[in-house]
């Protein structure tokens, strides 16, 4: 393998890492509704960076009017649906990721006819998703798990433990699960958070409360004490 697909290929998995480093660790597992499909996103241009995309040169189209007007319909279509989705669903990075994917594609490979075999063209549009996911989180300012704990400190609450998961439903009851299988329920806010919750078992003058903090609002929406 060329020096020029390891190296493209070690900086695309490397900023597939640190997409997933926020979203599982800084951000606790709220940032990415999808991380699957964010996973498969990053699969594909790891795949081309290292040369696996069905050729290793670059190839040249036969330009036809067919052709043209196909591949503009195409695209026309994956744009309005992507951006569709993302108006539906502005906290949904991937969304954003995929109408960032379709504007620069467009813009910088289809009109120099470049097929995107080149293992730059993957490190090109991962950095682009990596500005993508920086641009969102400047506009939007959701809080990281740690500074979730530390609004709950400064409420009085003390032996913080987080939940692995914080559930929303239409009867605004949260079930919160840790590893030992105890089940705290909470009233939810009758207003669905956007981005998602921090849940945490706290205690206060003795007393358990499930605790509930707002990632994008960035306040505790929830301090319900539990009964024995």
């Amino acid at each position: 393998m060329k020096k020029s697909y390891v190296f493209n290929t070690l900086i695309c998995c490397g900023c597939t890492a640190l997409i997933f480093l926020l979203h599982f660790i800084v951000y606790g597992g709220v940032l990415l509704k999808s991380p699957g499909y964010a996973g498969l996103f990053c699969a594909v241009w790891i795949a081309h960076a290292a040369g696996y995309s069905g050729t290793l040169e670059p190839e040249t189209r036969p330009q036809s009017a067919v052709r043209v007007r196909l591949l503009q319909l195409l695209y026309c279509i994956l744009f309005g649906s992507a951006l569709f989705a993302t108006i539906e669903d502005p906290y949904n990075v991937l969304c954003w990721f995929c109408v960032v994917y379709v504007v620069v594609y467009v813009i910088f490979f289809l009109r120099k006819g470049d097929n995107g075999a080149e293992p730059w063209t993957a490190t090109f549009m991962m950095l682009w998703m990596l500005l993508t996911l920086g641009a969102f989180l400047l506009i939007v300012h959701p809080i990281t798990v740690s500074q979730a704990r530390n609004l709950v400190e400064q409420a009085g609450y003390t032996d913080l433990y987080r939940f692995q998961s914080v559930d929303w439903d239409a009867t605004r009851f949260a079930q919160v699960i840790n590893n030992d299988t105890e089940i705290i329920g909470c009233t939810m806010p009758e207003e669905k958070e956007p981005l998602g919750w921090y849940g945490f078992r706290a205690f206060k003058d003795g007393e358990r409360y499930c605790v509930v903090v707002s990632a994008a609002r960035g306040q505790i929406e929830v301090q319900e004490k539990q009964g024995e």
